[in-house]
């Protein structure tokens, strides 16, 4: 009981610390602009009328809508709503004893704590599946049932977190049918299963609902291959070590320039991994290794395939629920035993410090900000309130949550006389913001258009540039 309560506190204060008061990025916006509806009715509806992927991720954006409804409204109270996750996380790991200490020094985990997004929670089904799967292992010589309700609620908190996130239910559910065909031969499974499966059977319906209704996420002709690889480097841990999300998309290349740091921390990485997969293939049967690699493999291959053949953006955010067994292996390591246990326990010991590095270069390095919608849209309210005509190419939800901030509801109206498209003429515009350059709609060069209008760059900033006419 003391260890839970100890691993409690701790994994709240490490939530605490990783999360940020930074400006909310365009898809937290998009769950805080919904958060802020005042009815069930009205929320949903404007979720169904917005549509895009976050359709299919009610269960999460209905919890951000209740903890909105406190009165909590700065960035960071919102983010907090991922506290019970980290815990939830943090307990599920504690049968192996070294498993919650790599968690919580995860840059991965303690980025996704800190952002309004379904990922923390994944990351939280992810881990109480592994835990089931340990307990079915475990239990499988005296054919029980051990494990089936958590793995089934494992299953379900998987599926209801995002549509994507359903694919690795899926393939906890083969890994699981693996490891134990036996059950299916059992009248005790049906009958213990059946309730899952009818919840599991109605959120596949809402889904399919969703894709006929053409609700999905965006993709982007031949990202495909180049995001798996970025969701890699950022699973792994890399990321707060090397160039930043804004960095790499306007040049690929830059991760060369931190190849000094970045290729002997995959290296230890690496080498603390394959080290504490193979003494864990060694200690349990084939089956076992079998049957954790279908859970494992058969959702990448999926979305690996999906990455290429539809153009979709396969990012570290969709693997999140593997997370918890990627980091199991490092676990492993530094309870390594044997003649050369000392080597691997300070190879296990310099990947857990070099990951918490990377933990506070992605929390504090100001390459790694969020696109900073706060500091955009308030120069664009103050623009609007002194009367002036400004144009803004960028996500329309965040300004309209820092407009509520600024003035309520009222100031959200004022908000909407802005444009999302060039107006025939900026003849009469005094402020035009611009999002992020390398993500504007293909095709249109916006600052050569504004040049050619004599307008000039006034402030540059994460993420935005800012024109005023001459």
């Amino acid at each position: 009981m003391i260890k839970f309560v100890l691993l409690t506190v701790i994994s709240i204060i490490v939530g605490l610390a990783a999360i940020t008061q930074q400006s909310l990025w365009m898809d937290e916006s998009g769950t805080v602009y919904k958060a802020m509806m005042p009815t069930i009715q009205i929320w949903w509806e404007t979720i169904m009328q917005l549509g895009g992927s976050d359709v299919q991720m009610p269960v999460y954006l209905f919890l951000v809508w209740l903890w909105e409804k406190l009165g909590i409204t700065t960035e960071y109270a919102l983010r907090c709503v991922n506290l019970p996750w980290i815990v939830l996380a943090t307990l599920a790991l504690c049968r192996f004893r070294f498993w919650p200490v790599v968690l919580l020094t995860s840059p991965f985990m303690l980025y996704y704590t800190g952002e309004l997004r379904p990922y923390a929670m994944q990351i939280a089904a992810g881990a109480v599946a592994a835990l089931a799967l340990c307990k079915i292992h475990a239990g499988k010589e005296d054919g029980g049932f051990h494990g089936l309700h958590m793995a089934a609620l494992a299953g379900l908190l998987l599926a209801s977190s995002s549509l994507t996130s359903a694919v690795w239910a899926a393939g906890l559910w083969i890994g699981v049918m693996v490891l134990r065909t036996d059950w299916l031969k059992q009248s005790g499974f049906w009958l213990r299963i059946w309730p899952w499966g009818i919840t599991a059977l109605l959120i596949a319906g809402y889904y399919v609902f969703t894709l006929l209704e053409g609700h999905r996420a965006a993709s982007i002709p031949g990202s495909g291959v180049l995001s798996m690889m970025f969701g890699f480097y950022e699973l792994l841990g890399l990321l707060g070590l090397g160039p930043g999300r804004n960095e790499l998309r306007a040049d690929p290349l830059s991760a060369l320039k931190a190849l000094p740091i970045l290729l002997p921390t995959a290296l230890i990485l690496m080498a603390a991994w394959f080290h504490g997969t193979w003494t864990w293939a060694r200690s349990v049967p084939q089956r076992t290794v079998t049957a954790v690699a279908f859970v494992v493999l058969v959702p990448i291959l999926f979305f690996a395939i999906l990455g290429v053949t539809m153009d979709f953006r396969v990012l570290g955010r969709h693997l999140s629920p593997v997370l918890p067994a990627i980091l199991l292996p490092i676990a492993i390591t530094l309870e390594s035993t044997g003649k050369w246990r000392n080597v691997w326990r300070t190879v296990g010991a310099a990947a857990v410090v070099m990951t918490l590095i990377s933990s506070i270069g992605l929390r504090f390095l100001e390459r790694h900000a969020r696109d900073d919608f706060r500091r955009a849209s308030s120069i664009a309210i103050k623009a609007l309130k002194e009367g002036k005509k400004v144009w803004w190419q960028a996500d329309m939800n965040s300004i309209r949550y820092y407009a509520y901030r600024e003035g309520g509801m009222s100031m959200v109206n004022a908000v909407q006389i802005l444009e999302s498209d060039p107006p025939t003429s900026l003849l009469s515009t005094d402020l035009v913001f611009i999002n992020r350059p390398d993500l504007r709609h293909r095709g249109v060069d916006y600052q050569s258009h504004l040049k050619r209008n004599f307008f000039e760059q006034e402030a540059v900033f994460t993420g935005f540039e800012v024109w005023r006419n001459k």
